[in-house]
């Protein structure tokens, strides 16, 4: 059964534990601090809860004075923490199979990472997006998160194969990290995405595990665990807006094309579950706006666009309805952001509505 949004399996913490002691911190005391004691950690398919996760590892970070606190968790992953995920990996043709494979059925290990192949011109890149609401940094779990797609990758390509680039749009470390020696290469901070790179020809590098026939029992295995499109359709439309707001075409015909639905159909799905298209957008806009405007302090020209605007001033006005001011003033102040049900939050209906 797929994850629930704002849900993380516990293998997002594998090493935390031994990282943190490493530092001279109380991993168990922190672990209690932020409400994660009570949870099974020691079982990476328990669920947690994705903004706690997030906020322990960033506060460790903070405090151990490690700014790479999610890459040094990363080093101490491999192939088995995605579970079934991982297994079927290593059974196909090439590297190719393989990511595609991980951008069809990796809502089974989250729904709150959104992963992306994109192949053009002879550079490949997989990216990674966070689909959760917080109002701290993330820049540990991406780390964290980004470290293992490229342990997994440097697994099944060999150990010849060398990135053609590491990219996270957070800003560079102030301090001596372990990121160049990690990934083999210098990253590039500050970017529009946070993934790797790789050269289209890699992708067609053969995996030397592979086995045919292993590997179509286990496809039919996880085809079998994520064929329930009723359960997860908030959580999935959720992840096509995060994708699809940018190109500024997210609108619920677009939406529903993507999912194979008529626009009719969509909507009465989302209705069961107590939803609609113009408030999962709004919700969308208003985290990514939250999350740009003050934690990553982008633009807010390229905030407008990021978040699916015809321009700035469209933004500006619904911003000021949003969060109560203007966002040069919000982003200056500790006001709060608006919460689903909040009184002075006005809904704006999706474009193409």
């Amino acid at each position: 059964m797929a994850l629930p949004a704002n849900r993380f399996r516990a293998a997002i913490l594998t090493g935390y534990v031994d990282v943190a002691e490493s530092l001279g911190l109380d991993a168990r005391r922190l672990i209690k601090k932020f409400g994660l004691h009570g949870l099974n950690l020691s079982d990476a398919n328990t669920l947690i809860p994705a903004g706690p996760a997030a906020e322990l590892l960033e506060h460790s970070a903070a405090v151990a004075g490690a700014e790479d606190f999610g890459l040094r968790m990363a080093a101490k992953r491999s192939l088995a923490h995605l579970g079934p995920i991982g297994l079927v990996a290593r059974e196909q043709p090439t590297l190719r199979h393989a990511l595609r494979m991980f951008e069809r059925h990796f809502r089974l290990y989250s729904e709150t990472v959104i992963l992306r192949l994109e192949d053009h011109d002879g550079v490949a890149s997989l990216s990674f997006q966070l689909v959760m609401a917080t109002s701290g940094r993330l820049r540990q779990v991406i780390e964290a998160v980004v470290g293992a797609a490229f342990r997994t990758v440097d697994t099944l390509a060999g150990n010849a194969w060398i990135p053609d680039g590491i990219s996270f749009s957070h800003p560079a470390p102030q301090g001596r990290t372990i990121h160049n020696s990690f990934f083999n290469t210098r990253p590039h901070f500050g970017n529009g995405f946070d993934g790797i790179l790789l050269r289209a020809a890699d992708l067609d590098a053969p995996i030397s595990t592979a086995d045919p026939v292993m590997a179509r029992y286990v496809r039919q295995y996880l085809d079998a665990m994520i064929a329930q499109p009723d359960l997860t359709i908030d959580a999935t439309v959720r992840q096509l807006v995060f994708t699809l707001l940018p190109s500024g075409r997210c609108t619920s015909d677009g939406l529903a094309s993507h999912l194979g639905l008529n626009r009719r159909t969509l909507h009465r799905r989302l209705a069961l579950r107590g939803e609609t298209v113009s408030t999962i957008i709004n919700d969308a806009r208003i985290e990514l706006a939250q999350r740009h405007v003050k934690t990553e302090r982008r633009s807010l020209t390229e905030t407008a666009q990021l978040l699916g605007f015809s321009g700035l001033p469209t933004f500006s006005r619904w911003f000021q309805r949003q969060f109560g001011s203007s966002a040069t003033t919000w982003r200056k102040t500790d006001i709060p952001a608006p919460t689903r049900g909040a009184p002075t939050i006005s809904r704006v209906v999706a474009p193409g509505k």
